[in-house]
């Protein structure tokens, strides 16, 4: 890893997660995919106009896009990549169960039992599928035992993309703001929650 002075940190479609005290940042888009791996150490105080960005690019080999999978396109070959923090190394785990279908435009949250939920996203020709479709299951993956499950589809609320996930103390889901796509249609939706205890 290296310090690097600045990042082209204009980009959409990444991926974050905060483990301890580093705020890691996986891939997305300038136009084309990247594959860059840097974090923000956020115990040290800093200089927000020129924060201390370190880059692991070098060690991460492959483009970072987690469940957007673009088979015909591009060589990614997995729905699911694991990146070891340690070792800056990627991985494809084995993981048993029904597979969720690719999708794009979603937020997930992890629980602090090991499991990622997965709140419904979308799919179109730009990840291999030859129809436009938004979903609204609950896809789970438990990364104890490698294994995917799904929360009940009943009341399930309406397919949506483009929210915010936050998962609170008490054990629900607050999704904020989106976009909903029904009868051929998008529209900007309000918040919903989902409660854990009925997964």
């Amino acid at each position: 890893s290296f310090r690097v002075e600045t990042l082209n940190l204009g980009r959409f479609g990444h991926s974050t997660v905060l483990v301890d005290n580093k705020l890691y940042f996986f891939g997305g888009s300038l136009g084309p995919c990247t594959n860059d791996v840097f974090y923000l150490d956020l115990s040290q105080q800093f200089n927000a106009e020129n924060p201390p960005w370190t880059d692991l690019t070098s060690n991460s080999g492959i483009g970072f896009k987690i469940m957007r999978n673009q088979n015909n396109e591009d060589s990614f070959i997995s729905l699911v990549y694991e990146f070891n923090l340690k070792s800056g190394q990627w991985i494809i785990p084995v993981i048993k169960g029904n597979v969720p279908a690719r999708r794009r435009e979603f937020q997930a949250v992890a629980d602090d039992l090991g499991s990622i939920y997965v709140f419904g996203g979308g799919a179109d020709k730009s990840i291999g599928s030859n129809i436009t479709q938004i979903f609204n299951d609950m896809a789970i993956l438990n990364t104890v035992n490698l294994t995917w499950s799904y929360g009940p589809i009943v009341n399930a609320p309406t397919p949506r993309v483009d929210y915010t996930a936050t998962l609170l103390s008490d054990g629900v889901i607050v999704y904020i703001g989106g976009r909903e796509y029904i009868y051929g249609v998008f529209a900007v939706v309000d918040a919903m929650t989902i409660d854990l205890e009925l997964l």
